[in-house]
C-alpha cells in the first residue's frame, strides 16, 4: 500500500509544480521609452488607500487589490479613462501583482474590464527615485517617439536597419533599476524628416528638430 500512496503523492507534487510554473510572472527587459508606448495610461500618482477584493472562492488567490489613488499628472491616456480614482493588481505576485505602498509613484499600465491596472511587468516606481531627466522624459520626450523602433544589438558594429530605428548596444540601459542603479536617460525621438535618434540634451526638444506629434 505504501507503493500507490507514494506514486499518487509523487503525482500531486507534480501537478503542483506544473501549476507554478504556469502561474509564475515573467516579464521581459525594455526601455523605459518601450514601457510608456506600449503603456494605455502613464501618470505620476500618490496611493492613498488599499483594499482587497475577492476573487471567485473556487478559484484562491485570484483576487485583486485596489489601490485608491489621488491623480497628480497624467502624461498619456487622459482621454481614455475619466476621473480616475483607483488602480488595480493582481493580489499574488505569481500572477504579476505589484504591491504599493502610501507614496508618490509613477504609474504606466493597461486598461482592463474600464479599470486601470498594473503589474509587475510594467514600469512602475516610485516617483523620487527618477532622475530628472526622466522625469522629463516622460513629461514631453517619449511622446515624441512612440513611432520610433528601439533595437537591442549584442554584437558591433551596431547600424539601424531602417532611419526610424534607434539602437541600444547597453543592457544595462534596459529596464529593471536595482536600489538608486540609474537606467538610459536618453530618448528616442523622430525628426521632422521621419528619421529617428538619440536626445540627450536637457531640455524639451524643439518643434523645428521633431516632427508634431499631432502630424504622427
Amino acid at each position: 500500500m505504501g507503493v500507490p500512496l507514494s506514486a499518487a503523492l509523487l503525482l500531486l507534487l507534480s501537478v503542483g509544480l506544473k501549476e507554478q510554473v504556469v502561474e509564475s510572472c515573467s516579464c521581459g527587459p525594455g526601455h523605459p521609452q518601450e514601457f510608456f508606448c506600449m503603456s494605455d495610461i502613464v501618470m505620476r500618482a500618490e496611493i492613498t488607500g488599499e483594499k482587497l477584493i475577492p476573487g471567485d472562492e473556487n478559484r484562491n488567490g485570484m483576487g485583486e487589490i485596489q489601490y485608491d489613488i489621488k491623480v497628480i499628472k497624467v502624461f498619456k491616456g487622459s482621454d481614455k479613462i475619466k476621473n480616475i480614482q483607483h488602480v488595480y493588481t493582481s493580489e499574488m505576485s505569481s500572477m504579476c501583482g505589484t504591491r504599493l505602498d502610501h507614496d508618490q509613484y509613477l504609474l504606466s499600465g493597461s486598461i482592463m474590464f474600464d479599470k486601470f491596472s498594473v503589474t509587475m511587468c510594467d514600469f512602475v516606481i516610485r516617483w523620487n527615485r527618477l532622475s530628472l531627466m526622466l522625469k522629463n522624459n516622460f513629461k514631453y520626450r517619449y511622446q515624441m517617439g512612440c513611432d520610433c523602433k528601439i533595437s537591442s544589438c549584442t554584437e558591433q558594429p551596431c547600424l539601424p536597419n531602417t532611419k526610424n530605428e534607434c539602437i541600444l548596444s547597453d543592457w544595462s540601459s534596459t529596464w529593471s533599476i536595482v536600489d538608486t542603479e540609474s537606467v538610459h536617460e536618453y530618448a528616442c525621438i523622430r525628426h521632422s524628416d521621419g528619421s529617428c535618434s538619440w536626445y540627450t540634451g536637457p531640455a524639451k526638444p524643439s518643434g523645428n528638430d521633431t516632427m508634431d506629434v499631432s502630424d504622427v
